[in-house]
């Protein structure tokens, strides 16, 4: 980002971009197109993109809404969330707090019930409309 961000900056900073694809393409391009796509998607987060992002956040104090029926899907199963340990042992939880954002699917590792090491599956946490769940669970079913 250009002017970076100041010495001493603490705190989250994150830009959504995106890239899109049918389920048709996914399945019979090869995995290039996969890669070529996210990196496309990636080239749009520029300097005048982000001060962008920003201005309509402070413009519409929230997170902007997703259009055409379509949600956002964040895997954050690999985030050691249940290892924190800030001096007093691991945490009965660890991840993110409630959150009232919708058109959302959340995914996060299982936690680690007996510290054995194994994971648990992983929970998904779900926030979206009827029409939009009912389109979620068609991509999980026909995949």
């Amino acid at each position: 980002m250009s002017p970076p961000l100041p010495i001493g900056f603490v705190g989250n900073a994150v830009i959504t971009a995106s890239a899109s694809a049918t389920i048709k393409d996914l399945f019979e391009e090869p995995f290039s197109f996969c890669v070529e796509t996210v990196k496309e998607g990636i080239k749009k987060v520029t300097s005048e993109y982000v001060r962008s992002a920003i201005d309509w956040l402070e413009i519409n104090k929230g997170v902007p809404a997703v259009i055409n029926g379509n949600f956002f899907v964040s895997a954050w199963w690999k985030l050691p969330f249940h290892e924190l340990d800030f001096g007093w042992g691991r945490p009965v939880y660890g991840g993110p707090l409630v959150t009232d954002m919708n058109e959302f699917v959340l995914l996060l590792a299982g936690e680690n019930n007996n510290n054995d090491g194994n994971k648990r599956g992983i929970n998904v946490w779900i926030s979206l409309e009827k029409e939009k769940m009912d389109k979620f669970l068609s991509y999980i079913f026909d995949v």
